[in-house]
């Protein structure tokens, strides 16, 4: 005997069912079958819906360290993104499997009742791919964001080894030391964004800097009038120093953010589709007569 496909036949169900509701009386044993038919398409959604969350879930919670290692972690972030990314790749094969199970749930639904709402669908077809394949295109971003918010929080730190070289006389140190301070200026200065609070610490820490480079230039020189002018000039800014801090920590978290903000929206969006599609379906289930 040939067999029919597990598909087939559950296409068969469906028509067998539109064809027996027409205009004749109404079958007890129909309405019977119809609600059992629906019923088993409703917790087989359910079941596939609840297995779509728990393969997206982990991909976000993957994703939002990410997201926080952009900000503050010392790792380049695109490690921890591309683990998200993977994850959220993964979880394509629920993703289809939820649209199925949703679609045969509304195919039977729509045979019994067609005036009926539809559940909604989960997730688009190649949606949980697109975020994948857009965190991973933001790695590079985030790795040079990273590198830069520590070449910016650095800084302060940077200067007063500048100083502790002056202290002990090591002039040549000082240089080095300095020119590395100016390197990591010259990079947050090279940043294409516009946030507002970022000048107050470019102008602050350039004034700063420059101020050190003067005195190691008058120092070598032998100057040591100018060298205490460069030295008062340079204390005189380190009052407004934990202000230009904070104005960059504020441009890094607003900068930082918007690298991650998109696919982390979009991966909110696909769990609230998700909840949608579970929400009409147990609607169905839970006492609606079908």
């Amino acid at each position: 005997m040939i067999g029919v496909p597990p598909a087939a036949s559950a296409g068969v169900a469906v028509l067998g069912l539109a064809l027996l509701f027409g205009p004749m009386p109404a079958d007890p044993s129909v309405g019977a079958a119809a609600e059992r038919l629906i019923g088993e398409r409703e917790a087989a959604a359910i079941a596939a819906l609840d297995d779509l969350r728990d393969a997206v879930e982990p991909g976000l919670e993957a994703a939002r360290i990410a997201a926080a290692g952009v900000l503050s972690g010392e790792e380049p972030p695109s490690r921890g993104l591309e683990e998200a990314a993977g994850r959220i790749a993964g979880a394509e094969v629920a993703g289809a499997a939820a649209r199925r199970a949703v679609s045969g749930l509304a195919a039977a639904r729509g045979a019994w009742r067609p005036e009926a709402p539809r559940p909604p669908a989960p997730v688009a077809v190649g949606e949980l791919s697109s975020i994948a394949a857009q965190l991973r295109e933001t790695g590079d971003e985030a790795d040079a964001f990273a590198d830069l918010r520590l070449r910016g929080t650095g800084l302060p730190g940077a200067l007063e080894e500048v100083l502790g070289a002056l202290d002990r006389g090591d002039l040549d140190e000082a240089t080095e030391l300095t020119a590395r301070a100016r390197a990591d200026h010259d990079a947050i200065v090279a940043w294409e964004t516009d946030l507002a609070t970022l000048p107050v610490w470019v102008d602050t820490t350039d004034a700063m800097i420059t101020a050190v480079e003067q005195i190691i230039d008058a120092t070598r020189r032998g100057d040591d009038a100018a060298a205490t002018r460069a030295g008062d000039s340079f204390v005189a800014l380190t009052d407004d120093a934990a202000t230009a801090d904070r104005a960059l920590r504020i441009a890094l978290a607003e900068g930082g953010s918007a690298l991650t903000a998109a696919p982390l929206e979009r991966l909110a969006a696909v769990l609230g589709g998700i909840d949608a599609a579970r929400a009409g379906a147990a609607a169905i289930l839970s006492g609606q007569s079908p």
